[in-house]
């Protein structure tokens, strides 16, 4: 299939043979690692009943890359320093805003060209089956907060595209990605003094893909030691499996990935994003029909992922039990635990992160 778009599609598992309800799973990768990380849940899209769709966004692998005009449109690295004002950062949010705008654009285009190709299959919400569902996974649900918080903002086309959307899955954020603030005694290898500068990579790729065991209150997250079995997902990788998975330059210093991301973080764009995403206008009539107010927000957590995700997760249930208190009008959010699985789901447990993708199970296991 043919799809004009600056994203890329790697794969394509196609139209289930012979049905007629079938899902459209559209897929977002992360960060560094782009949706070749995903290819183990294609021999499984059959059994469940899905057509699987891998997208690389801009500057990974396929895509097109960011132009210098785009590029220039990024606030500078020099806001990291801590020499920049309050006015400067206030600018650099609303950049940052205007460019993630963009990219929710892009995402909101491919799917509309999906559904305009005919292949994609009517909704059915009380069977869960046909229609879209479209999942950001790690630094990826980034582009999920942003398709929500701005779809009121796209231009109509000659169908009403909420018709065809079924879900909008947060496959395992990190609790930066939805603006969550850190809590007491944070770590990261990357920034740990006491590994050697050289080391603190590999330190990073072993701890991020770890299996961690974790309790259930802030102070009960395990921050820095992983099992050793299973042992971490990228330490099991072939050089070979590496090379088909892996983009380092867009997270690289100065690339796209690293700028948005750690900029973002300073400024508030993920807070502002979270909340624009995840709470429902009051009082604007005018906007019924373009939020997509009967969308399902699935929001994933797996169980042993590294201490960033069951934070944001523990950030997220509270932000919930006070938004009800306080009557706040939320989106469809539903919670879902994926038991015994890590960050890299899809890699160590295919079967478990697609069943959590268009499945109906609460707690995966």
């Amino acid at each position: 299939m043919l799809v004009v778009s600056p994203l890329h599609i790697i794969e394509d598992s196609g139209v289930p043979v012979g049905s007629a309800d079938y899902t459209t799973l559209v897929i977002i990768h992360g960060y560094g690692w782009h949706s070749g990380t995903f290819i183990k849940l294609l021999p499984l899209a059959a059994k469940y009943n899905t057509r699987i769709i891998l997208v690389n966004r801009r500057d990974y692998p396929g895509s097109e890359p960011y132009s210098e005009a785009e590029r220039a449109s990024l606030p500078s690295m020099s806001l990291l320093t801590g020499t920049g004002t309050a006015a400067d950062e206030a600018v650099a949010l609303e950049s940052l805003k205007a460019f993630m705008k963009e990219r929710a654009r892009e995402l909101h285009d491919l799917l509309v060209r999906l559904v305009k190709n005919g292949s994609v299959s009517a909704v059915d919400r009380m069977n869960n089956t046909g229609g879209i569902v479209v999942a950001g996974w790690s630094y990826g649900t980034s582009w999920m907060s942003a398709l929500l918080a701005n779809i009121k903002a796209f231009p109509a086309v000659d169908f009403k595209l909420s018709n065809y959307i079924r879900r909008v899955v947060f496959l395992d954020p990190p609790h930066h990605c939805l603006g969550y603030p850190v809590p007491d005694d944070p770590y990261n290898p990357l920034f740990d003094t006491s590994i050697p500068v050289e080391d603190r990579g590999s330190a990073f790729s072993t701890w991020v893909s770890g299996y961690y065991i974790h309790g259930d209150s802030p102070e009960k997250l395990e921050r820095r030691t992983p099992l050793r079995d299973p042992p971490s997902t990228l330490s099991t990788l072939t050089s070979e499996e590496v090379q088909r998975m892996l983009c380092p330059l867009p997270g690289a210093p100065g690339g796209s990935d690293m700028v948005v991301m750690n900029i973002g973080i300073k400024v508030g764009l993920y807070d502002t994003l979270r909340k624009e995403a995840l709470y429902l206008p009051v009082g604007d009539p005018s906007n019924s029909g373009n939020i997509w107010e009967d969308v399902e927000v699935r929001y994933v957590s797996c169980e042993h992922s590294v201490w960033e995700m069951p934070w944001g997760t523990m950030s997220l249930q509270r932000e919930l039990e006070a938004a009800e208190t306080r009557g706040l009008p939320m989106r469809k959010i539903r919670l879902m635990f994926v038991k015994g699985a890590n960050h890299f789901v899809q890699w160590d447990k295919p079967e478990h992160a697609l069943r959590a993708l268009v499945g109906d199970e609460d707690v995966v296991q």
